[in-house]
């Protein structure tokens, strides 16, 4: 009976262990979020200020490691074999410093970490991110909120809401990334001449 019981064990213990060899379970893919239309220096004179730009995000859930996707109306769902390489909310951020500082439209452009003794103040929340499955076709659907503050005075200098939804070509996390991509460009590409031109009627 043992000798039958152990063989029974066995037995199970190998096909147990036959389901998780190397290679059966699909690896994870790392996506990075990008910017697709890098921004030029414009021949102007930079502005005074000096502008640190922090990143947020007004809801976790949006901000995981994971990618976010929604198959039924009010349930999301997280991708289970791909993720960003970066936390959503900071890697916004970093696109939008990058713009700004390549712009060269302020004195300097820097992240809110780095301790700069900074005039103005962006705080750029990510609101949503992730692949809708619930229309057809899908759309990518990212939502941001900018506060740009006058850190001196403490002061709110304008607040404003950005939202897209881009259609995504294949129903799958490489084409939500792609849609996503192209939802961030077109939300910083409203952002970037937002926060210039606020930063400039402040002056």
């Amino acid at each position: 009976m043992r000798r039958a019981r152990r063989r029974a064990l066995a037995g199970l213990a190998a096909l147990l262990a036959g389901c998780t060899t190397p290679g059966s379970v699909p690896p994870v893919k790392y996506f990075v979020m990008s910017d697709l239309a890098p921004a030029q220096p414009l021949a102007v004179t930079p502005l005074p200020q000096v502008l640190a730009v922090a990143g947020g995000n007004e809801d976790a859930f949006y901000d995981a490691d994971s990618l976010v996707f929604s198959r039924e109306a009010g349930q999301r769902g997280l991708y289970q074999f791909a993720a960003w390489t970066d936390r959503p909310s900071r890697r916004l951020a970093t696109l939008a410093e990058r713009r700004l500082e390549t712009r060269g439209r302020f004195a300097a452009v820097s992240g809110a970490t780095a301790g700069v003794n900074a005039d103005l103040v962006l705080n750029l929340n990510l609101v949503a991110l992730y692949h809708d499955l619930t229309v057809k076709p899908a759309v990518a659907r990212v939502e941001a909120i900018a506060e740009l503050v006058d850190w001196r005075s403490r002061s709110l200098l304008g607040r404003r809401g950005f939202a897209i939804a881009v259609p995504v070509a294949a129903e799958n996390a490489p084409g939500a990334v792609a849609a996503m991509n192209r939802g961030i460009t077109s939300i910083l590409d409203a952002l970037v001449p937002w926060v210039e031109d606020s930063a400039a009627a402040r002056r």
